[in-house]
């Protein structure tokens, strides 16, 4: 049985589509949080995790869990749950456990690896939250919600556009440029996005009045997503000089009140304007913003013609985003649907996200990771909301990880006179030692001993050369490997 211990450890129905949530039933809804609860807060976990002498020592804590939950976790951890620390609600859970019987608190999957070596131990943690689902599918149907919307928004518009020949137009290049355009510009986005919460999961776009030099993460999302500024240029949408602006205004990490509304001003409100006046010559959009009546109105009036018209309920019944059953209450004169969420963005809020932190103690900076290492506390911190599976904003959860490895000081000192491996440079040792066959490697623990008994590297330089060569049978040693035994002294 595997070793667990407690151990210390630093819309109501009605005759319509239910596609917004009504004013008064948000506020509401508001109003209970804050009068009843002080405030909606949303489910958060946390765990914290370190190597330790009989296993992982992992420890799980959770601002809400009922009963069931409790019983379940005091089994899984066969241990009571305490009280979190600093006064928060709800509760704690500390355990050790074998490498492959990590718990899974909330439906998370997650693993962990030990791969000891002569010169010291490489580390590998996994973990990724959010219920199992099958991301293509998940992913599939967020794209034909999205299509479904697209469609809807173009029959409304075109019902709008009096002049027969404008019509005509409109339905042509809505159809073979603005409605495959939109899909491949999503498509594009998410894929960014993917890489983008891949490289770093809680990589935030910074609010506008902090100010400072891009970070390297920075730097990293607008090269993610400075493409599809190109795919906009490349797609006509707009012109390359706008496109350049558009890059330019925020090169240095911080763009001011002043630029923000002279880019809305100068860039994005002629760009609607142009694009509006290709179908209804004449016409005048307005300011893009909050203050814009006229706006406002048009996206009322959209929501009220999805709600009320046939030609809406005509797209519907065309689009695979409706089930069968919705289609068949449809067909029956019955419109108390739920439609989906364009692209699976919820209107009118959603679920809550689960905000999920790991903590993992390594006490030595992490050579692949797409955490936050703190070298003042030897840690690396994970940290992001995850959405229901039908409500992401991200093709799939992201996975937590982190690659490290923790130097034997005394063998590396005592051969070397100095640690020497470290970071990947010692898991690249590791994985070395591994791939040797059973007859070389008990000869290569043979010559550690040796090399330690004499204090000297000389005795390894033989079974290196040994193992030198392009064949399938040799194992050259990793560069920093040689390099610290040829470049010792006497070489």
């Amino acid at each position: 049985m595997p070793n667990r211990s407690r151990v210390p450890v630093g819309l109501s129905a009605s005759n319509s589509i239910r596609a917004k949530l009504p004013l008064n039933v948000l506020l509401v809804a508001l109003g209970a949080c804050g009068g009843l609860l002080g405030g909606c807060v949303n489910r958060q976990v946390k765990v914290e995790m370190q190597a330790g002498a009989e296993g992982p020592v992992r420890i799980f804590e959770t601002n809400r869990a009922d009963r069931d939950e409790i019983g379940r976790l005091s089994e899984t951890y066969e241990a009571a749950p305490s009280r979190r620390s600093d006064g928060k609600d709800g509760v704690r859970f500390e355990g050790v456990f074998a490498e492959r019987d990590l718990p899974s608190e909330i439906g998370n999957r997650n693993g962990w690896s030990t791969l000891p070596g002569t010169f010291g131990t490489a580390f590998l943690y996994v973990e990724q939250f959010g219920a199992a689902r099958d991301d293509w599918g998940a992913f599939r149907d967020r794209m034909n919600a999205g299509e479904l919307w697209i469609r809807m928004a173009i029959r409304f518009f075109e019902s709008r556009i009096e002049d027969e020949e404008a019509r005509t137009e409109w339905r042509r290049v809505a159809n073979e440029e603005l409605l495959p355009d939109a899909m491949s510009a999503f498509l594009r986005f998410n894929a960014g996005g993917y890489v983008q919460q891949g490289q770093r999961v809680d990589t935030r776009f910074r609010p506008p009045e902090e100010r400072g030099p891009r970070s390297d993460d920075e730097w990293f999302q607008l090269q993610v997503f400075a493409p599809l500024v190109a795919f906009a240029v490349e797609r006509s949408w707009i012109e390359p000089w706008e496109a350049q602006l558009v890059l330019l205004s925020g090169i240095d990490g911080w763009v001011s009140a002043g630029e923000r509304a002279w880019t809305r001003k100068e860039l994005a409100d002629p760009i609607v304007k142009r694009t509006v006046q290709k179908f209804v010559p004449g016409a005048d959009p307005g300011e893009i913003g909050p203050s814009n009546q006229k706006l406002i109105f048009t996206g009322l009036s959209f929501l009220w013609w999805v709600n009320t018209s046939k030609e809406a309920v005509e797209v519907m019944l065309d689009s695979p985003a409706i089930t069968d059953a919705d289609k068949a209450k449809l067909r029956s004169g019955n419109r108390s649907i739920d439609l989906p969420g364009p692209f699976g963005i919820p209107i009118g809020g959603g679920e809550q996200p689960l905000e999920s932190e790991v903590v993992l103690r390594t006490d030595a900076a992490p050579f692949l990771t797409n955490g936050n290492w703190d070298e003042s506390l030897g840690t690396v911190s994970f940290g992001t909301r995850i959405y229901p599976a039908d409500q992401r904003r991200r093709m799939t959860p992201p996975v937590f990880h982190a690659s490290w490895a923790v130097p034997d000081e005394t063998t590396q000192t005592e051969i070397f006179g100095a640690v020497v491996f470290v970071g990947q440079d010692l898991g690249e040792v590791v994985f070395w030692e591994r791939t040797l066959d059973d007859d070389t490697a008990k000869k290569w623990l043979a010559a550690i001993e040796a090399a330690r008994l004499a204090g000297s590297p000389e005795v390894l330089r033989d079974i290196l050369d040994r193992v030198e060569g392009e064949a399938a049978t040799n194992r050259p040693a990793p560069t920093a490997l040689r390099n610290a035994v040829f470049e010792a002294p006497g070489a």
